[in-house]
C-alpha cells in the first residue's frame, strides 16, 4: 500500500435492470433504468458543490457501461468532459464468474455446494470463473497503489469496489466489510483513516423523481 494514500471521492453506479431483478451482474453489464438515470441526476446534484473543493482532481471509472453511463450523466452535470474520466479495469466489479445473471436465491438452489463454500469462507472462496473477496481486493487496492497521492480523485464503480476502497481506507476488519451496504446513490469522501458518507437526502431524491436511494446488494 501507499505510505499516503490520496482523498478521493467514491461513487456508486445508478440503477440498472439487474439491480431490480435482484441478478449478480459481476463482469457483465446491463444498462440503468430510468430510476438509475435519476438517481445519478441527484448523486450529481449532491456532489457538485464537493466538486469545487477537489481542486486539480484525477477522474476514473470502471469500464463496465453501467458504470460509463453513470460518469456521463456526472461530467454533464458537471461540465466536465467525458474523456476527462479514465477508464480503469482494477475498478471492475468483482467477477462472480457462473453466478452472473444468477439470484443469490437462484445460486442457493441451483449450486447448494459453491453456496455453502461461500458462506463458509466469504473471503476465500472463489465461484468457477469469479473472483475471491481477497484477490478483488487485492485488484482494488494495486489500482490505488499507483494513484498520485498528491492530488484527490474521483471514482465511479460498483457496490464491491466501494466496499473494498472502504476498507482500505478505515483499516475495517473483513467481518465489518462484509457488513457493508450501500444504496446506489452511495458516495464516501476517503481519507487516511476517514470516511465520510455523502449520499443525496430524501427530499432531493424526490425532487429528482426517484424512487428511494435504491437496492443494496448483500454479496
Amino acid at each position: 500500500m501507499t505510505s499516503q494514500l490520496p482523498s478521493i471521492l467514491v461513487i456508486r453506479h445508478g440503477e440498472t435492470q439487474w439491480n431490480v431483478a435482484g441478478r449478480l451482474q459481476g463482469f457483465r453489464d446491463t444498462p440503468l433504468t430510468v430510476n438509475g438515470i435519476r438517481q445519478a441526476l441527484a448523486v450529481a446534484v449532491r456532489l457538485s458543490s464537493v466538486l469545487e473543493e477537489l481542486h486539480g482532481a484525477g477522474f476514473w471509472v470502471s469500464p463496465l457501461g453501467r458504470a460509463r453511463q453513470t460518469a456521463s450523466i456526472l461530467a454533464d452535470t458537471w461540465s466536465v468532459p467525458f474523456e476527462d474520466f479514465v477508464e480503469e479495469k482494477g475498478l471492475s466489479e468483482r467477477s462472480y464468474g457462473v453466478w452472473e445473471g444468477l439470484s443469490l436465491e437462484e445460486v442457493q438452489r441451483q449450486l447448494p455446494d459453491q453456496f455453502e463454500a461461500n458462506e463458509a469462507d466469504p473471503w476465500n472462496y472463489c465461484m468457477p470463473g469469479g473472483e475471491s473477496r481477497t484477490a478483488f481486493t487485492d485488484r482494488v487496492r494495486a489500482w490505488l497503489d499507483g494513484l498520485d497521492a498528491s492530488r484527490p480523485h474521483v471514482v465511479v464503480t460498483h457496490s464491491g469496489s466501494l466496499r473494498a476502497l472502504r476498507g482500505i481506507y478505515t483499516r475495517a476488519s473483513g467481518d465489518t466489510i462484509l457488513t457493508y451496504r450501500e444504496p446506489q446513490t452511495a458516495a464516501f469522501l476517503l481519507s487516511e483513516g476517514k470516511e465520510t458518507m455523502l449520499n443525496p437526502s430524501s427530499t432531493l431524491l424526490r425532487a429528482m423523481g426517484c424512487e428511494g436511494g435504491g437496492r443494496t446488494v448483500a454479496i
